[in-house]
C-alpha cells in the first residue's frame, strides 16, 4: 500500500514539474520573440534553461522526500510491531 502512495505522490510531483517546465518554455519563447538582439535571445534561452533545471531539481527533491516518508513509515511500523510484542510478553 505504501508503494502505491509513493507512486501517486511521484506522479503528482511529475505533473507539477512538467507544468512548471512548460510555463518556463513558453515564457522563454515569449521573451525570445520580443528580444531586440541576438544577445537578448540567448539570455532568454539561458533563463529558460535555468527555470527548467530548477523544476527538475524540485521534482527530484520531492521524490526523495516521498521515499524518506515511505522508509520512515516502514520503520515506525516495524518498531511499533516489536514494542507491541514485547509489551505483551511475546518473545523472539
Amino acid at each position: 500500500m505504501q508503494h502505491a502512495k509513493v507512486k501517486v505522490k511521484d506522479s503528482a510531483s511529475a505533473m507539477k514539474a512538467n507544468a512548471t517546465i512548460t510555463r518556463a518554455k513558453v515564457a522563454e519563447k515569449a521573451e525570445a520573440a520580443t528580444a531586440r538582439s541576438h544577445d537578448e535571445r540567448e539570455l532568454a534561452h539561458e533563463r529558460g534553461k535555468a527555470k527548467v533545471a530548477a523544476a527538475e531539481m524540485e521534482l527530484h527533491q520531492a521524490k526523495v522526500a516521498h521515499r524518506e516518508e515511505a522508509m520512515e513509515h516502514r520503520l515506525r511500523k516495524h518498531v511499533h510491531g516489536h514494542k507491541k510484542d514485547d509489551k505483551h510478553g511475546g518473545g523472539h
